[in-house]
């Protein structure tokens, strides 16, 4: 009797919102890592399939990138990703930044500006993540031009 009486307590706790929010969010990113291990393994049996019946195989969206010397879809997408990031947590930083000098002024307290510093946090990570969108950035032209400079050079001879 008192083990369900502790079982029902915890669930009447107001920390059970947050415990089962980050399991539910634990679970979701599971389910998503498992779902495309298991789109990859469909994919390499349609291609081992393939290879058995003899029929060519159709090259994949990196390879095809890559034979056409333009970056993949996912690298544009990573980088994007990243940049978005770098600026939503620059804006963060900012409105936290601003939120605690509004804070200082209304309530006239110095001390509030301490606040302020938390801000300093999510500008670093912003500013790393652009920095790194630029460089990856650097990395896409550079791998472009590379496949692309002799294949070109080729096909201006020919003609």
């Amino acid at each position: 009797m008192m083990v369900m009486e502790m079982s029902w307590e915890f669930l009447q706790s107001p920390f059970v919102i947050p415990v089962v929010g980050c399991v539910v969010g634990g679970c979701i990113a599971i389910a998503g890592v498992q779902s495309s291990v298991r789109t990859r393994e469909i994919q390499s049996q349609e291609r081992l399939a393939a290879i058995a019946k003899g029929v060519p195989i159709p090259p994949t969206l990196e390879e095809l990138a890559i034979i056409h010397g333009k970056p993949s879809v996912d690298s544009i997408r990573r980088r994007g990703n990243v940049r978005r990031g770098g600026i939503v947590l620059l804006g963060t930083a900012a409105g936290l930044i601003l939120f605690f000098i509004a804070l200082a002024s209304v309530l006239q307290e110095r001390d509030v500006l301490c606040g302020a510093a938390v801000g300093l946090i999510p500008f670093g990570i912003g500013v790393g993540l652009l920095i790194d969108a630029g460089i990856q950035t650097r990395e896409i032209e550079e791998a472009t031009l590379q496949s692309s400079g002799p294949r070109g050079q080729g096909t201006e001879g020919a003609f």
